[in-house]
């Protein structure tokens, strides 16, 4: 319970049931919010165009996000584990979103349906999820996520991403195969924002780094005529989000268990951002707000489905943001969530979103994915690395890069679940290193 939880450690301003004087609290909501936005609001603007949405999906896109980010949000910090971390957009769950669907040609499914399917296997992923925090059997699941696991998850899914990454960068498109100049110089420029701000910035102006990339880019693509434009007159002024936006849910097995193990293994991520959050706040939380963070977070992705959006986990960024201003008050975050909520029933705001320039979008999402395969680096780090572990990190590694060089249509012919698996480099590599890590050659024989 929150009673468990000191009121406030010496590293603090203010704990998290203290309220600060209301220009203070309207000073920290402000940061969360540009915080947020700073890490999610080009995520609707690359899924979009990699599910072939036009600029009107993708705004509506983006409103939903925001919507159901806020909306998670603050169930996570009145129910759930009751810490102020923001429940956003998760890296693996767009890398996945693009990755099926730069696989959806290959395996002749129109994109229409393979939006229709990601929405059940969100759904599905969610209920298992929230039956996984009400069982209290989240330590079960972890075991199956090893370092070995981990760390080759991230760095495949790194590897798998570079591509899609690259070639939105450079301008390269479906009707322009060419590579742009005027879009590589920009990129260019926003790698070098965003690496910059996160190295040489301190305090706050380091944790916005995201946001000044993209600010600087989209500037740059507007004069350079890269930019589209806003294009102002899509809907009403306010509406609700829409439920099923991309049509009724549509089964399909390859993508639920896709979706399946992206959702146990996100679970890392969650409690790797409630054990961040209690080293900031010098103490230790019970189970039951493990339990609780698991359930709300499965609520979300169930949320997640019915919004037609990507897969939701909370930030282990948020107890960096906490620790950086030393505020880990609850009421600036419910207030932030308030304001994100409002800005999610206003078309108007996905619409501006929808227009930032694919270039800026992806280059700024490359140099916030070295984060995450740092992570997996790091995960290796923690490993003695025996004789044993170099074939149950090497073999995955390689196999799962070898895959993503094979041609499109290589596995024609064959079942759908195994088209799934093996024309997915970052999912057979993730599973072959689960079987080796835990069966084929488990620890225990080589100890």
């Amino acid at each position: 319970m929150a009673d468990s939880v000191p009121q406030r450690s010496e590293n603090l301003l203010y704990g998290l049931d203290e309220r600060p004087p209301l220009n203070r609290t309207l000073a920290y909501a402000a940061q969360w919010l540009i915080f947020t936005l700073a890490n999610s609001a080009v995520v609707p603007v690359v899924v979009g165009n990699a599910l072939g949405l036009d600029q009107a999906g993708i705004a509506s896109l983006a409103q939903r996000t925001f919507f159901l980010q806020a909306l998670a949000s603050v169930l996570q910090v009145s129910f759930g584990h009751r810490l102020p971390i923001i429940e956003g957009p998760s890296g693996m769950w767009w890398g996945i979103f693009i990755t099926l669907a730069a696989m959806a040609p290959g395996l002749g499914k129109p994109m229409a349906v393979l939006r229709t399917d990601l929405e059940f296997g969100v759904i599905i992923t969610g209920l298992i999820l929230v039956v996984i925090g009400l069982s209290g059997l989240i330590g079960r699941a972890l075991k199956l996520f090893t370092p070995a696991v981990t760390g080759s998850v991230l760095v495949l899914l790194g590897l798998q991403l570079s591509g899609t990454f690259v070639r939105g960068m450079l301008g390269i498109t479906t009707s322009h195969g060419q590579v742009d100049l005027k879009s590589s110089i920009i990129s260019l420029v926003v790698v070098v924002i965003v690496v910059g701000f996160s190295l040489k910035a301190k305090g706050f102006l380091g944790s916005i780094a995201i946001l000044a990339g993209i600010a600087g880019g989209w500037i740059l693509a507007a004069l350079a005529g890269v930019s589209h434009g806003v294009a102002w007159g899509y809907g009403s002024m306010v509406a609700l989000p829409q439920i099923f936006a991309w049509g009724r849910p549509t089964f399909d097995l390859g993508i639920v268990l896709t979706c399946v193990l992206t959702g146990l293994l996100v679970l890392s991520n969650l409690v790797a951002s409630i054990l961040a959050m209690e080293r900031v706040l010098e103490t230790e939380l019970p189970k039951r707000s493990y339990d609780r963070g698991v359930a709300l977070t499965g609520f979300s992705d169930i949320l997640s489905g019915l919004g037609a959006t990507v897969g939701f986990v909370p930030y282990s960024a948020g107890a960096g943001m906490v620790s950086l201003t030393k505020v880990a008050s609850r009421l600036p975050f419910i207030i932030f969530t308030a304001a994100l909520l409002v800005m999610g029933l206003l078309p108007p705001v996905g619409v501006f979103l929808a227009s930032i320039p694919e270039p800026v979008g992806y280059s700024a999402l490359l140099a916030s994915f070295c984060q995450m395969v740092g992570f997996g680096l790091k995960d290796y780090a923690r490993m003695k690395l025996t004789s044993r572990d170099y074939f149950v990190v090497g073999l995955p590694l390689l196999f799962g890069t070898g895959l993503m060089f094979l041609p499109t249509g290589a596995f024609e012919g064959a079942p759908a679940l195994v088209r799934y698996i093996l024309g997915n480099g970052f999912i057979a590599g993730m599973l072959l290193c689960m079987l080796l890590e835990h069966v084929l050659l488990p620890k225990r024989y080589f100890t």
